[in-house]
């Protein structure tokens, strides 16, 4: 089958993707998230980002497409998918339901009607992206709603990694197909309609085609947009005034380009306040009757105007923040020594037994004390003599040490160096101050600023300014505590007069040249074209941007042409009809037993890449489509078969899904799928939903009969799942299906003894499943002992070969004992009247009949030996 399986290698769309446009990747991304065209919306976001891709504007480009996530290629890996957890918000599955899927090369879901198979298969549906995925519901009889989700393991083998890898993947409804499993095959009753026969001849695209179709067809649908978005864009641009249409600003509208940036269409469509000075002086030069004498006066007004700046930068200069700072320093210093200078006059005459030390009176006293001392008393001593001998000038005592000490510290006092540094800082702060500016004189302040053209208000607010900030430098001793002065206001207007007296003075001194005249109106003329040219720079730049969105659209339009994308569907098309699909088809057809059945894969070109394929009656004289022809079994087989020729395009091992495949079907075809399906799982993971034992147990013959015929084994394990009261799709308690009997009831002796701890509603519910697993166990005792394995329900053969002989081991007392065993719990396998009252054996009750059980097997085992040996 692995020759069948990789008969034509499929393109790698996702490599060759990768290579082309953001925008291209982007609606790829959308088509295998959403598995549909793109809504409105989604167009215009595609429109939007090819745009921006042609204007090179994209934050980031459109994420590279994962291997396989299209239709699966060697480098993504083979895939498995284990298990199915934490599912919330799926029918009535409850929170503890969990579904293994990790046993075997097949998982087999079984459950009986209202076991939750149908959620679990919804669930598998929308995480994969089947065609029809259905709607899921949350638990309609609850009132908590919760939004769909589950946790899903995978494990991923890649082609060049020996060891698996294995992830848990989070899946959210609203997220729509996890990107890892969105190329998972799903087969069900709605594929089965689509791929069996529709109403358009265009039905069996592979997947490749299909895709690239799409692409196509967004690719058209964008570049329609692109032009209806040109279309929109007219341009607004005014008309050049007929006076200016020789100048340069009429030149440059003719000539504008899209990559123009604001800065420069500022920069060209400027009128900056030279430019008007120069307008003005022109335009006032022109008027002139007499430039000579005109000419004469603007150089004597340039030559009041450089005084009065001079004059002003002085007083801006002795009122700046460096003198400010000085005066601060010196003010804080002065104060700081002076400061000083008092604490410790302060400290020292506290110390003094009688007040009065230090004041005028005081120091007169001291004063002639020490003339009389140094011309008198003691001329050849400093004052005070303390020597040996020394008297007291005032009243000519001998000196005591006390005496001495005391005179020698009033004289330190006095001659202190902090009262000498302070009285140095106070002078440098009077000095500092002196040097400050007189405040302003209003009338001549006045008449200063008019000449600059500041008008009276102005210069009263410039002046009460200055006269702020010379009272506060007197006083201040913190820079911010000086107000600021506006000296913008003086100089921006002694700047204007300066430029404006300029432009005058110059445009008169062309004038004097009678020769200059014309070439001073013609500049006149373009400073006036530039002044309108100025007042249109918002139009300016709206038709640059406008052009800009003409250009981005061009080059978006080159983005969404559709010759590589057909070229590339067409290389898809060869490849596919020379060796893939329709091979393929025929290939499954046979495997399935249609190999006479009156149908054939065709295809046709429908244009721009696209091929049709379409299932066909083989030699119809008369057309007539399949479903009125073919029987509905017929049909099933059909869509098996175009289904499977799809999902065994990739080379890459990906999981195939089946929802109850063999409805309508006979019994041949019944068996031919489930040998096609255990063969499919020799080398992908099949996974298969079902409520049929007829499918369970064909498929485990189809599984068993491999090794007879040479081919390798395939373990097909059955995962059975039931109810637990409100809760559906929970994993059955014992696994009567997969289990042989002997092994059954040894597991029912151990559960039975925890139901016994169960409360009583939960024990009724458990005893109840028991029971019914007890019944289906003795069903399986009767096939497999019993009878020796030589006759099973659902399978076809009959096995003989040494076997009939242990038919003789049975005796009265054996059928009767399984003939009660089945009546005594029939009514937990099949519908009773409703009169018939409804019993619960005790869980002690229950024990019995299944050690009774396992006693006869063990038993009845026996004699069937001695009995096939005789």
């Amino acid at each position: 089958m692995s020759k069948k399986d990789s008969a034509a290698v499929p393109i790698k769309l996702e490599d060759w993707l990768n290579t082309r446009t953001s925008w291209l990747r982007m609606a790829a991304g959308g088509v295998i998230k959403n598995r549909r065209m793109p809504t409105e919306d989604e167009l215009k976001a595609l429109t939007t980002h090819c745009m921006a891709e042609a204007a090179k504007t994209l934050d980031a480009t459109h994420p590279a497409l994962a291997p396989g996530v299209i239709l699966g290629t060697t480098g993504a890996g083979a895939l498995r998918i284990d298990s199915l957890t934490t599912i919330r918000g799926v029918n009535a599955i409850g929170a503890e339901a969990s579904l293994d899927l990790s046993k075997g090369h097949m998982a087999v879901v079984y459950g009986a009607n209202g076991s939750g198979k149908s959620g679990y298969a919804r669930l598998m549906k929308h995480i994969c992206g089947a065609r029809a995925k259905g709607t899921i519901h949350s638990n309609v009889f609850d009132d908590v709603t919760e939004i769909a989700s589950a946790k899903v393991r995978v494990t991923t083998l890649s082609s060049n990694e020996d060891s698996p890898i294995s992830s848990e993947l989070q899946w959210e409804a609203v997220a729509g197909p996890h990107p890892k499993l969105n190329a998972v095959p799903v087969f069900d009753s709605a594929t089965a309609l689509e791929l069996g026969d529709t109403e358009s001849t265009a039905t069996h695209l592979p997947r490749a085609m299909r895709f690239v179709g799409v692409l196509i067809r967004i690719s058209d649908s964008v570049n329609d947009r692109l032009k209806a978005r040109a279309d929109k864009l007219i341009s607004q641009l005014p008309v050049v005034p007929p006076d200016y249409a020789q100048t340069s600003a009429a030149t440059y509208l003719q000539r504008l380009k899209p990559n123009l940036s604001d800065d420069e269409i500022g920069k060209a469509c400027v009128f900056s306040d030279a430019f008007l000075q120069e307008r003005l002086a022109l335009e006032t030069a022109l008027a002139q009757p007499n430039p000579a004498v005109a000419h004469a006066k603007t150089v004597g007004d340039l030559d009041r105007l450089d005084k009065l700046s001079e004059s002003v930068s002085g007083l801006m200069e002795s009122l700046g923040n460096e003198r400010a700072e000085a005066l601060i320093s010196a003010r804080k210093i002065s104060i700081r020594k002076r400061q000083a200078a008092t604490a410790y006059a302060t400290s020292f005459i506290n110390g003094l037994p009688l007040m009065g030390v230090g004041d005028s009176v005081w120091q007169t006293l001291w004063e002639a004390a020490k003339a009389y001392s140094t011309t008198s008393a003691y001329p050849d001593h400093a004052h005070p003599h303390v020597g040996e001998g020394a008297r007291c000038v005032l009243c000519q005592q001998p000196l005591e040490p006390e005496g001495k000490e005391r005179l020698t510290s009033f004289e330190q006092y006095l001659t202190d160096t902090l009262q000498t540094e302070a009285k140095a800082a106070e002078g440098v702060l009077v000095t500092l101050m002196k040097s400050l500016p007189n405040k302003i004189v209003e009338p001549a302040w006045q008449s200063q600023c008019s000449a600059v053209g500041l008008d009276t208000e102005q210069a009263s607010a410039l002046a009460n300014e200055i006269d702020a900030r010379l009272k506060a430098m007197s006083s201040a001793t913190d820079l911010s505590d000086v107000p600021p002065v506006t000296w913008s206001v003086w100089t921006d207007a002694l700047g204007h007069a300066v430029a404006t007296t300029t432009s005058q003075r110059d445009a008169l001194a062309t004038l004097l040249d009678p020769v200059g005249r014309s070439q001073k109106e013609t500049r006149l003329r373009e400073l006036r074209a530039q002044e309108w040219l100025a007042g249109q720079i918002e139009a300016v730049k709206a038709e640059v941007v406008r052009l800009k969105r003409v250009a981005t659209i061009e080059a978006a339009t080159q983005l969404t042409q559709t010759r590589a994308l057909t070229i590339k569907s067409n290389a898809i098309g060869e490849t596919e009809l020379a060796k893939g699909f329709c091979d393929r088809f025929n290939a499954e057809l046979q495997a399935l037993g249609g190999s006479a059945l009156p149908v054939r894969m065709n295809h046709r070109a429908a244009g721009k890449g696209v091929y049709s394929f379409y299932i066909e009656l083989k030699d119809a004289i008369t057309p007539v489509k399949n479903r009125e022809i073919l029987s509905e079994g017929e049909q099933r087989i059909v869509a098996l078969a175009a289904f499977l020729a799809d999902a065994t395009g990739a080379d890459r091992g990906l999981p195939v899904i089946f929802d109850d495949p063999i409805s309508s079907l006979d019994q041949r075809y019944e068996e031919a799928v489930a040998k096609r399906l255990v063969d499919l799982a020799k080398d992908r993971q099949v996974i298969v939903f079902t409520h049929r034992l007829s499918l369970m147990v064909l498929l485990g013959n189809a599984a068993a009969q491999r090794p007879a015929v040479g081919l390798s084994p395939v373990d097909v394990h059955v995962e059975s799942i039931g109810r637990d009261g409100a809760s559906t799709g929970m994993p059955a308690t014992i696994d009567v299906f997969s289990l042989k009997p002997k092994a059954g009831f040894g597991q029912m002796i151990s559960s039975i003894g925890a139901i016994k701890k169960y409360d009583a509603p939960l024990r009724a519910l458990a005893l109840k499943d028991a029971c019914s697993n007890f019944r289906i166990l003795v069903e399986r005792s009767v096939e497999d002992h019993l009878c020796s394995g030589i006759i099973n329900r659902y399978r076809r053969e009959i096995h003989t070969f040494g076997k009939l002989k242990s038919l003789n081991a049975i005796t009265s007392e054996d059928c009767a004992m399984i003939n009660g065993m089945m009546t005594k719990y029939s009514a937990f396998e099949h519908s009773q009247p409703t009169e018939t009252p409804t019993w619960l054996p005790d869980p002690n009750e229950l024990l019995v009949d299944v050690q009774v059980m396992l006693d006869w097997i063990k038993a009845f085992d026996k004699r069937a030996k001695e009995a096939a040996a005789s």
